[in-house]
């Protein structure tokens, strides 16, 4: 019974470390970082929301600073995971991770915060997966308790999953 839960972890592990390597090796990522800021902000759920909850970006991550910027100077309320955000509060979620799946699928860090945390999100309250688009893929590895995001946008721009 044990094998495939290892498997599964020597599978997502695997994923993990190609796809930081992918996205390290990318010249480019302040430039797509800025892009894929461009595109959140032409969401409609991010441009009427009154509170985002937004990531620190780990080296290689897609960097939110643009998005933080253009939040504040809107008076629109800014969290981040280390601040203790009750996950009832954020109007949008923004979810960092190593690999995504256009149907919302996702590998993260290998902590499963963010698996815990945005079950007890309000309803209708979208969580929306970035990152650059060597980092969409055609299947991650997943368990049932994965969270399946509503969104995930590249510099390419938005995936929703329902429509």
């Amino acid at each position: 019974m044990g094998v495939p839960n290892e498997d599964l972890a020597v599978s997502k592990r695997g994923m993990r470390n190609r796809m930081r390597r992918t996205r390290r090796e990318l010249p480019d990522r302040p430039e797509r970082s800025a892009r894929i800021v461009d595109h959140l902000i032409g969401l409609d759920a991010v441009a009427t929301a009154s509170r985002l909850m937004v990531y620190e970006a780990v080296p290689g991550e897609v960097e939110l600073a643009g998005l933080v910027t253009w939040a504040t100077d809107r008076g629109v309320e800014v969290a981040v995971p280390e601040d203790g955000v009750d996950a009832d509060r954020p109007d949008v979620i923004v979810v960092p991770g190593t690999a995504f799946t256009e149907r919302g699928e996702r590998v993260g860090q290998g902590g499963g915060w963010y698996d815990r945390f945005l079950p007890g999100r309000r309803p209708g309250v979208p969580a929306i997966g970035v990152c650059f688009a060597p980092q969409l893929v055609d299947h991650v590895p997943t368990e049932p308790h994965d969270v399946l995001l509503d969104c995930v946008v590249t510099e390419d721009g938005p995936n929703w999953r329902d429509r």
